[in-house]
């Protein structure tokens, strides 16, 4: 298996281990670039993966969504019909870090990782449920969207999806985006998962 220890000091790192597509034909949405995943609701404001200084907009590790004919956002949100949109994972932050490239502002392009096989580690998912309480992870758990647009187990979704899930109700929308394959720890804390979309 991976060994994560290989992986830059975490803060909001993805990296792509094996891929089978990347995509940036669609358009980047005004939300793709303001979106703030630090205020919202208690599900971001308890997550310990991100910080003050996450930016804003997609951010590497979170899911994309068609948002618009020709046009790629976050898949987040509250609606049901948004988790079944998700097309991939997001390659880089749209607005970059200071210093180093911004490629979603410059190209008006998002480019994502899918395809079933693409296997990505990642330290950015959400580590709480919608009330802010802690979710932990297991190996094999299917990975959703959750309504901020970060990869999440059952656990981290709202009680209406949880049920629906479980019902199978929910399968047509809520999309599964992958399979965990590595747990992430406190002292590793990547998450790594293979893309099924």
């Amino acid at each position: 298996m991976y060994n994560d220890s290989n992986l830059l000091s975490p803060n909001s790192h993805c990296e792509v281990l094996e891929r089978q597509t990347f995509n940036s034909l669609g358009d980047i949405t005004v939300a793709g670039l303001t979106q703030n995943n630090r205020v919202g609701n208690a599900q971001k404001v308890a997550n310990s993966r991100l910080n003050n200084s996450t930016n804003l907009g997609l951010l590497a590790g979170s899911v994309a969504a068609v948002a618009g004919s020709g046009q790629i956002g976050p898949c987040s949100g509250d609606s049901t019909t948004v988790y079944d949109m998700a097309v991939g994972i997001v390659v880089n932050d749209a607005l970059g870090n200071p210093f180093t490239s911004s490629s979603g502002a410059a190209s008006g392009k998002v480019v994502y990782a899918h395809g079933t096989g693409t296997v990505i580690s990642s330290d950015i998912y959400e580590t709480a449920d919608t009330n802010g309480n802690p979710i932990s992870y297991n190996p094999g758990d299917k990975l959703y969207s959750s309504q901020n647009g970060l990869l999440t187990n059952l656990a981290g979704m709202n009680a209406a999806h949880q049920t629906s899930i479980a019902t199978g109700a929910g399968a047509e929308t809520c999309t599964v985006v992958a399979v965990l394959l590595l747990v992430p720890t406190p002292a590793a804390p990547y998450m790594t998962y293979q893309v099924k979309i």
